[in-house]
């Protein structure tokens, strides 16, 4: 079976595919930079694919392509319609799910302790607190027995409950379908997303991107948010940017904080504006580069991750995880 690796290659990804291969010698592992053939010659023979971006024209290359394996959790950058035609399996990781909760609770604890503002003014000599006479109510906010909404309860939403839980906070959490139990570190399960948004203090959002998530925090739900901390790690675009920057200038949100965006840097522009409206400019938005999954231990879980489901693929047919076309993750 021909494996073409079309991802990003680090020391820890050779020290991995090394042992794979004294594993499942019977397994050819391609690497296009390594090889006289191009990159579309090699996707001709390529049983499976390693790799989390594909065009379609590529895709109408790769014939004999039976399954890829995403080493992270997205999927909508993929030609999804064209794969599932073609009945191709996709496998994504799921393995940096702890760390990314760890980035999310790590941005909610600095928006609400107003870590970063006080930061910046105590750098040019402006004081905060009780030696000023600053009201404590202009002070920073306390996590401890905050209502925590949960929209997206993967490996990312279930470890930021595991994680908030011991500060004595009530954990909500979105579900599309009726479930018999709670799960663990959860105290209500909600049906209506309206509904949530306005029992919740906090809301976090780690959905993946869909037709059905795209701006799903909509302007007319940002306006309803009255005095509430909204953190992303999903996707950028599950806000409506215009409405969150309206949100912002007009104070209903009390604080914002984003790990990924609506405009991001490529090969020919590196410097880029993550937004397209100056929500940099109000001191209760922490921005954040998109690294929650991107860090030595998220990286090496992911690719640990990624070795296992081929591992099971080869042993068993079925990987770890299989992304459901219908649901597009």
């Amino acid at each position: 079976m021909k494996f073409l690796f079309l991802h990003k290659f680090n020391s820890y990804w050779n020290e991995k595919l090394n042992k794979l291969k004294l594993e499942y010698p019977d397994i050819e592992l391609i690497f296009p930079e390594k090889e006289k053939l191009s990159k579309e010659e090699l996707l001709k023979d390529a049983d499976a694919i390693i790799g989390g971006f594909i065009t379609k024209k590529e895709l109408e290359l790769a014939e004999k392509l039976k399954i890829i394996f995403v080493p992270f959790a997205g999927v909508e950058q993929l030609p999804l319609d064209c794969l599932k035609e073609r009945n191709i399996i996709i496998s994504n990781a799921h393995g940096n799910g702890k760390y990314v909760a760890e980035r999310a609770v790590a941005l909610a604890l600095a928006l609400l302790g107003k870590i970063i503002h006080f930061h910046n003014d105590l750098k040019k000599g402006i004081w905060h607190g009780f030696t000023v006479g600053e009201s404590i109510f202009e002070s920073w906010n306390s996590i401890q027995k905050k209502k925590i909404g949960i929209l997206g309860f993967g490996a990312i939403g279930q470890n930021i409950a595991d994680f908030l839980k011991p500060f004595n906070t009530k954990i909500y959490i979105l579900k599309n379908r009726k479930i018999n139990e709670l799960p663990k570190s959860v105290d209500k399960v909600y049906y209506d997303i309206d509904k949530i948004i306005e029992d919740s203090e906090i809301l976090f959002l780690t959905l993946p991107l869909t037709e059905k998530t795209y701006e799903i925090i909509n302007e007319d739900r940002l306006m309803k948010m009255k005095d509430k901390f909204l953190i992303n790690v999903g996707r950028g675009k599950l806000i409506h940017e215009e409405g969150l920057y309206n949100a912002l200038k007009n104070g209903i949100l009390k604080g914002v904080a984003l790990d990924v965006w609506f405009n991001y840097p490529t090969s020919e522009n590196k410097n880029v504006m993550p937004s397209n409206y100056p929500i940099w400019e109000f001191d209760n938005v922490i921005l954040s580069p998109h690294v929650g999954g991107y860090s030595y231990h998220a990286t090496t879980a992911g690719i640990n991750y990624t070795i296992d489901s081929i591992k099971k693929y080869l042993k068993d047919g079925i990987p770890l995880s299989i992304v459901d076309y219908d649901k597009k993750y």
